[in-house]
């Protein structure tokens, strides 16, 4: 027969085998979740920066798939440095791939409206910053760019203008 001692010993035993699977469990079941999430999604975090994201921040950018998932991105620059290099961030193959893009979202800087960013104007290096420091500021109007731009300095680009140094050039 066994003690009540060596019983009690065993219990702490299993408990304390338990508390590191226990920990794990709690650690990767409330982090945000890494990658896509469905399209209706109102939370993800950012591929490139890692922060958590929602889809109602006024600076947030999105790339929705025609898998019905989209990636979320903290700010128009961070979407726009994994536009250029997708390779360089760690999601899988299909949503590094542009041919699986449905459509692209990002902010209007004044309004704050949704805009489609493949029809969007985005300003680079004017001397206004986004809420993190250097970006770049999209516009649904192209008009109204060129008033920002004259007013606050800048370059206008579209898009497919964008490059990838570009986009590292405003995350030093």
């Amino acid at each position: 027969m066994t003690s009540k001692k060596e019983k009690g010993k065993r219990k702490k035993g299993r408990a304390l085998l338990l508390l590191p699977f226990a920990f794990l469990l709690f650690t990767f079941s409330c982090g945000p979740r890494r990658g896509a999430v469905a399209s209706t999604a109102a939370f993800g975090s950012c591929p490139v920066c890692h922060m958590r994201v929602k889809a109602s921040d006024d600076w947030a950018a999105e790339i929705y798939y025609k898998d019905q998932t989209k990636l979320m991105f903290e700010s128009p620059g961070d979407m726009l440095a994994f536009y250029t290099s997708p390779k360089s961030y760690e999601v899988d193959d299909a949503h590094r791939d542009r041919a699986n893009i449905e459509r692209i979202v990002v902010k209007d800087y004044q309004s704050k409206h949704p805009t489609d960013a493949r029809q969007a104007s985005f300003v680079y290096k004017s001397k206004i910053e986004g809420p993190m420091g250097a970006d770049f500021l999209p516009f649904g109007k192209r008009e109204d760019a060129e008033a920002f731009v004259a007013a606050n300095g800048g370059t206008l680009l579209s898009l497919n203008d964008v490059t990838g140094e570009m986009a590292r050039d405003l995350r030093k």
